[in-house]
């Protein structure tokens, strides 16, 4: 419906109650109405704020505590949905090994008629550590329908949908916190691979990024360097590698310097470039003596090596 046929239909609906209730009552409702309009006309407001990491609870002994009462209440009345509910919350906060009896209670809580836009995030949150991904993404879009500007569950939602293979639902979330807020390193480096792993052009998302400084510049030289890696460019994949490896130190913490270090030395082997080879796999040996790949190809070096070396005494 447009705002001119809503805004007819509303103004004959207030002419009536003036002419039915009279004059004082009538612009009583009309207050009234106006206001519940301007509230509905509003949308949802700004996402609410209640506790999300353990951090944010109550301490643990004292959760412990309000546990033990409300399984006494729970014993006496085990349809009382805001026990259960708060119940959930609490297991919520103890972390994973409490995860099943959380989502149990919270959803028994539900299925009893509680509306409470908190348990669609708590829920999520715990249907992914439990490796359920779809009823995961489920609760997250109800959040969001809630509170669709609620920057950290859709950042939530876009990396999931990404793990799980749903690129296209991962870059649609992408590119909504793109529009919604200031660029972001981080995000574009999320989105540009979303859309890469998608078909899609990414070329824009990577050029915003490496405008973003230092810090963007190396998250694109990664990301660049993946992108060919992963297409068997390893000729072309090397030069983007190497820019981010020697960017690194300025970088900050960077969560994958063990994949880093393992595509650029691959790259370099691959490229007859031993020496370089050789040099990373030693970094990344040291930073993941578990890196399998890596300590493979590096024994593999240190016994041409170690021929070479003999060969050339004699």
């Amino acid at each position: 419906m447009s705002y001119e046929r809503r805004h007819t239909a509303v103004g004959e609906a207030l002419n009536k109650l003036l002419h039915s209730y009279g004059a004082p009552l009538g612009m009583f409702l009309v207050f009234v109405l106006a206001a519940l309009y301007l509230f509905i006309g509003r949308g949802p407001g700004p996402s609410p704020e209640f506790p999300r990491k353990a951090s944010d609870f109550m301490q643990t002994a004292r959760a412990e505590r309000r546990l033990a009462e409300l399984a006494k209440t729970l014993e006496a009345a085990p349809d009382d949905m805001q026990a259960l509910a708060e119940a959930g919350r609490l297991k919520y906060q103890l972390g994973s090994p409490r995860y099943i009896e959380a989502i149990a209670n919270l959803e028994r809580a539900r299925a009893l008629g509680l509306a409470d836009v908190r348990s669609f995030y708590y829920l999520g949150s715990m249907y992914q550590a439990v490796g359920l991904y779809d009823f995961a993404a489920q609760e997250y879009r109800k959040f969001l329908n809630n509170y669709p500007q609620d920057a950290e569950t859709r950042m939530l939602l876009a990396k999931l949908s990404y793990a799980a293979g749903d690129y296209a639902g991962a870059v649609k979330e992408y590119e909504f916190l793109l529009k919604a807020g200031k660029p972001d390193a981080v995000l574009l480096e999320n989105l540009l691979l979303a859309r890469w792993k998608n078909k899609q052009d990414y070329t824009e998302a990577l050029a915003q990024l490496r405008a973003l400084g230092p810090s963007g510049a190396f998250l694109g030289d990664y990301a660049e360097g993946r992108i060919r890696y992963e297409a068997k460019e390893h000729v072309g994949a090397l030069q983007p590698l190497r820019r981010a490896l020697e960017a690194a130190p300025e970088a900050g913490a960077f969560a994958d310097m063990a994949g880093l270090y393992w595509m650029a030395a691959d790259c370099a082997y691959r490229g007859k470039d031993s020496d370089a080879a050789y040099a990373w796999l030693s970094e990344l040996v040291e930073l993941d003596p578990a890196h399998a790949e890596g300590k493979a190809l590096l024994a593999k070096i240190e016994k041409a090596r170690a021929a070479a070396a003999k060969k050339k005494k004699k």
